[in-house]
């Protein structure tokens, strides 16, 4: 059990971790995009939002979007044809990006869960959330957890190749103010919660590269208004290639239908 304040720090990072879930490649470099409606921005202060577990939560604000996606989640290499079409086929998509709006409900669940998990008295929480709270800065950032993966070169996760910003309904953009690289999930960790989670598997000798990334955007826009209120009606956040976004991918948030 770590005790230490860098301990927590880490354990902080280890909280925003989802299932591990294998990819394939598709057959398109533009791929549709991936939905997921929300409810209301505004339903993070329900009661019934305290009530929802953290799995529960963390699988309601994930979407799955890039190569090898259907039905929202993307799908396992188990799968016979799955690698039809692999690396060096016509002009895929080279990423399966998994990405995780950041609710405070969530926030306040994992804080809860991972103190529960790791049996930390009541300073080591304290600490814990503290730690959270100064390294990220939910209060004034706008966080998206990210998990990029590619069974192409490894140089596709180079974040520096890629534009990613969000974009709201009305067509408002913006870009991240900081790219947190995150460290590997620490695969041994008591997972309490993710009963289906299975390690990293390679398949018919394919190498599956991953990085796991913090966006953290600006909460509130250039006049001071939040970027999420009442009137939003989604939120999408997009990895292109290059300005003539001749490859890219999207994940929407929908909060009104």
């Amino acid at each position: 059990m770590c005790r230490s304040l860098r301990c927590m720090v880490r354990w902080a990072v280890a909280f925003c971790i989802p299932i591990l879930i294998p990819v394939f490649l598709s057959s398109c470099a533009t791929v549709p995009s991936s939905q997921k409606y929300v409810g209301s921005v505004l339903d993070s202060k329900s009661s019934t939002g305290m009530e929802e577990s953290f799995q529960t939560l963390w699988d309601k604000w994930t979407v799955y979007f890039g190569q090898g996606k259907m039905g929202g989640k993307p799908l396992n290499f188990s799968i016979p044809f799955a690698m039809a079409g692999g690396p060096g086929g016509e002009s895929q998509f080279p990423l399966q990006i998994t990405a995780t709006l950041m609710d405070s409900m969530l926030i306040q669940a994992g804080l809860k869960h991972y103190a529960a998990i790791l049996d930390m008295v009541p300073e080591e929480e304290a600490k814990f959330r503290s730690s959270y709270y100064r390294g990220y800065d939910p209060e004034n950032h706008l966080l998206i957890w990210c998990e990029l993966r590619t069974m192409w070169n490894e140089i596709h996760l180079d974040i520096d190749r890629w534009i990613v910003f969000i974009e709201d309904d009305a067509g408002n953009q913006y870009e991240p103010v900081q790219i947190m690289e995150e460290s590997q999930p620490f695969r041994q960790m008591k997972m309490d919660s993710f009963s289906e989670y299975k390690p990293l598997q390679k398949s018919q000798g394919w190498e599956v590269n991953q990085k796991i990334l913090m966006l953290c955007f600006p909460r509130h826009d250039f006049s001071g208004n939040p970027i999420l209120s009442e009137r939003v009606k989604f939120l999408k956040l997009v990895f292109q290639l290059d300005a003539e976004r001749r490859e890219k991918a999207e994940g929407v948030w929908v909060f009104k239908e």
